[in-house]
């Protein structure tokens, strides 16, 4: 217990002499109960020390089998991780293709749309140069109707 040897064997020795006490049917005193209490609680120590310390050594091997697991769930994590960057990769170069193919998309519509708008211009010149002769045109008619109107009317 106390990893002291003079006490182990004053121990030792105080236990014997109480023990051939106990053979020879003496009476024990409480001096005597209490130095084979000591031995007892030494032995139980010692032993249990031993006891301790192998299952000690078995925990150290348990946790180094463990540890070697762990060593394993790491490596294939790693390796997990490396899929997942593959993955990402290709995810990346697919949205890249993706981005492409929509700016030329969005291209294709600007196009589309300034070749409208060109047209709808000349759409709307068109209506404004028509526009502009019917009017002028109804104005013309309107005003020889006019014109007729009154001579007819005013004329004598």
């Amino acid at each position: 217990m106390f990893d002291n040897e003079y006490f182990d064997q004053w121990l030792t020795l105080k236990s014997n002499e109480i023990l051939i006490k106990m053979k020879e049917q003496e009476k024990l005193t409480n001096d005597d109960m209490l130095a084979l209490t000591l031995k007892a609680q030494s032995n139980h120590f010692h032993h249990m020390d031993i006891e301790f310390r192998e299952y000690f050594k078995k925990l150290d091997v348990r946790f180094e089998e463990v540890n070697k697991r762990f060593a394993e769930v790491d490596k294939r994590f790693a390796e997990v991780d490396k899929r997942f960057e593959q993955v990402d990769k290709r995810f990346e170069q697919m949205y890249a293709h993706v981005d492409k193919r929509f700016e030329q998309v969005d291209k294709r519509f600007e196009q589309m749309y300034a070749h409208f708008d060109k047209r709808f211009e000349q759409v709307d010149k068109r209506f404004q140069n028509q526009s502009t002769i019917l009017m002028w045109g109804f104005g013309l008619f309107f005003t020889s109707q006019m014109a007729l109107f009154l001579k007819l009317v005013l004329a004598p």
